[in-house]
């Protein structure tokens, strides 16, 4: 369901934002205010402190939802159809240019079959980003406000940050008109008493669940315990992972789903993104016809648009299924894999199926070590994960993809 491979680097964020002007200014910056369900550390009865159980932070962003929207309306194809009235709204109270800096952001975000709403608000989610003047008064000072937080992320890119400062201004010049033209009074009056409502509902809903300690066990580091969990309205059909460990969920989903966004997303990255053995190793995976049919030929509206793309992907949704079956929030892994996405995430069943075979499932550990060691010892090779995908969703589902798939 979730699409967070799509968050793309800064270089892909650059190049989406290409073509806007203005100027810039300065101002400061304020703390986010959240509803936070606070959990006691678990401990023995020694009083030994074990892992910190899960600290869900819960707040409403008005910020980041005017950045969505600015996507949606920017020509996001998947968001049309559910926004398209709020679109109207939006590009009727922009100015031409305001206008034209829209149809030129959803170009170059097309061209490049990326999404240009997530991107914004991973640019933005290191910043305060409560109100629409926050988002304004870090589009006005990128260097000071936005830099700090994100270029300590994984996302960091130093090649495509001054292409990212020149591009700023024309944002700004978006944000100013949806700003004059009462954007935030318009949220509140037609969305909050619905978040506010779903921020009680979710803090009740997911306070039982420890899934921190369960994500820790299988990446075999220490996270910290606090997740945040960012209600917002525009961001369907999309769970969003951004900067630190916070993601942005509809303010419609229920329980389950918020609780299945937040046992993948803070999977993402499941190993590092350098990392030369581990490229080496998927060498054949990335030249096989069949992976490579996935990674093209699947509809580019739902991301992962390159193999390193899937094989992030897949793996975070194969260590979800992991906790979520383990927690008892879990889909039925073959009705999952056969429809999610188009059908596209073949690889995630077939590594679920190897770390159950293999033991990882139960034992843990790091998975990038396990991954490495899978592919060293042939679990993984592109016959093997054929083989173990179909285990999962059937041999239809695995031999929908591949060379002929163009052709028919």
């Amino acid at each position: 369901m979730t699409r967070l491979s799509k968050l793309a680097g800064a270089s892909l964020l650059a190049m989406t934002l290409a073509a806007c002007g203005g100027e810039t200014g300065t101002a400061g910056r304020v703390e986010l205010v959240s509803h936070t369900s606070n959990q006691a550390s678990n401990s023995d009865e020694s009083g030994t402190q074990q892992a910190a159980s899960t600290d869900w932070v819960i707040s409403w962003a008005v910020g980041l939802d005017a950045l969505l929207l600015i996507g949606a309306a920017a020509g996001d194809e998947m968001q049309a159809g559910i926004y398209g009235d709020d679109i109207t709204r939006l590009r009727s109270g922009l100015s031409e240019r305001g206008n034209a800096i829209l149809d030129r952001m959803g170009q170059h975000a097309r061209a490049d079959g990326r999404l240009l709403g997530p991107n914004l608000v991973l640019l933005f989610s290191g910043a305060d980003f409560s109100s629409l003047d926050a988002v304004l008064t870090a589009a006005r000072d990128p260097e000071g406000i936005l830099r700090p937080p994100y270029e300590a992320s994984a996302y960091w890119d130093d090649e495509a940050w001054p292409n990212i400062l020149a591009a700023m201004p024309g944002l700004v010049l978006v944000l100013e008109e949806m700003q004059a033209n009462g954007f935030e009074a318009d949220w509140a009056a037609r969305f909050g008493d619905d978040i506010d409502a779903s921020i009680a509902r979710i803090d009740a809903a997911v306070s039982p669940y420890d899934i921190i300690p369960e994500q820790s066990r299988l990446l075999g580091r220490t996270l910290d315990p606090r997740i945040d969990l960012v209600v917002v309205h525009y961001s369907q059909p999309y769970g969003i992972r951004v900067q630190g460990q916070r993601f942005l969920a509809h303010h419609s989903y229920d329980a389950q789903t918020q609780l299945r966004i937040a046992a993948h997303e803070i999977f993402h990255p499941p190993f590092a993104r350098d990392d030369a053995e581990l490229a080496a190793l998927l060498a054949d995976l990335r030249a096989d016809p069949w992976v490579i049919s996935i990674v093209e030929d699947h509809d580019p509206q739902f991301g992962y648009n390159s193999f390193n793309g899937v094989i992030n992907e897949d793996s975070t949704q194969a260590l979800d299924q992991i906790v979520s079956e383990r927690l008892g929030f879990a889909r039925d892994p073959a009705a999952r894999w056969q429809h999610a996405d188009g059908g596209m995430h073949m690889i995630a069943a077939a590594l679920y199926q190897a770390m159950t075979e293999d033991g990882f499932a139960e034992t843990g550990g790091s998975y990038s070590d396990w991954l490495k060691s899978a592919l060293q010892r042939g679990l993984m090779t592109p016959d093997e994960v054929r083989r173990r995908a179909a285990l999962i969703v059937g041999e239809d589902a695995v031999n929908a993809w591949g060379p002929d798939r163009r052709t028919n």
